[in-house]
């Protein structure tokens, strides 16, 4: 197992100062903010957070590119996520969604990052018949992505969600999925704070799925209902207990830590450091 970070509580904490100048600048500072925390502290892996995703452009495209690869560290990506819904039953959403992470994975290739996470996107809230239909349409997009990558080395990973995404939830659901989707060229990131909501068995989906799990993001939570990703181990999670089952599979991955403030990420670091 190797511990990392992630970029995402850079991107908050420079997103509400509001001193960046426009939107590329907030995910070049935030990256280059998260890489240099990660090269100072010892940490070995870093997963960068393409939002927003103002540097899909391409001159923009260059800058993150050329800074990222100015460092040694391994590297991770995590796809856009706000407003990207490849599970949508409106055409126009889920294959701009598509396009999105087609761009994120271009990005990773650049970069070398073997490993990217995307999200399923949101299932229709109102009506339970139609997330039929989200998970025929998430089967469709995903298999677009995976042909995209197939000449790749790249491990395209969908990442488990919050009771309240209404897809890729527990484990019933994570499993319905995947056999829907039916590719073997799909894997999986675990994340802590998501399945806590969903009430999820840690020691059935690692049963299950662990020979498929490539990336895990480690997330405390207070509540079912928030996911608020506050620092390690003011929450409720019992990472004791979920770091016991990790490690009986022999996991060999990513240990993302994701915060939604980089303030916390040492005593989130220290406090993880005792279930290594």
């Amino acid at each position: 197992m190797e511990l990392g970070i992630s970029s995402l509580g850079f991107i908050i904490e420079m997103g509400l100062s509001t001193k960046f100048e426009n939107l590329v600048d907030l995910q070049l500072n935030a990256s280059e903010a998260c890489l240099n925390y990660a090269e100072e502290n010892g940490i070995t892996v870093v997963e960068l957070v393409l939002e927003p995703p103002e540097i899909f452009e391409k001159e923009s495209r260059q800058k993150i590119v050329d800074l990222v690869n100015s460092y040694s560290l391994k590297k991770q990506v995590h796809g856009p996520f706000i407003d990207v819904n490849l599970c949508s039953h409106n055409d126009i959403i889920s294959n701009a969604s598509t396009e999105s992470y087609i761009e994120t994975i271009k990005v990773s290739q650049e970069i070398g990052a073997k490993v990217i996470t995307i999200h399923p996107g949101l299932a229709n809230f109102l009506i339970s018949s139609i997330r039929e239909f989200n998970k025929i349409k998430l089967k469709q997009t995903i298999h677009k992505l995976l042909e995209f990558s197939k000449n790749s080395d790249i491990c395209v990973c969908l990442e488990n969600m919050p009771q309240n995404d209404y897809i890729m939830t527990d484990n019933n659901n994570i499993e319905e999925v995947f056999n829907i989707v039916d590719r073997n060229s799909l894997f999986l990131t675990y994340d802590t704070s998501h399945f806590y909501t969903c009430n999820g068995d840690v020691g059935k989906l690692w049963s299950k799925f662990h020979k498929v799990i490539r990336n895990v993001h480690i997330v405390d939570n207070f509540s079912k209902v928030t996911d608020t990703h506050p620092s390690l181990g003011s929450g409720k999670i019992n990472f004791k207990k979920i770091f016991d089952i990790i490690s009986s599979y022999k996991y060999n991955g990513a240990l993302i830590i994701e915060l939604s403030s980089a303030k916390e990420l040492s005593q989130s670091i220290e406090f993880i450091k005792k279930f290594l």
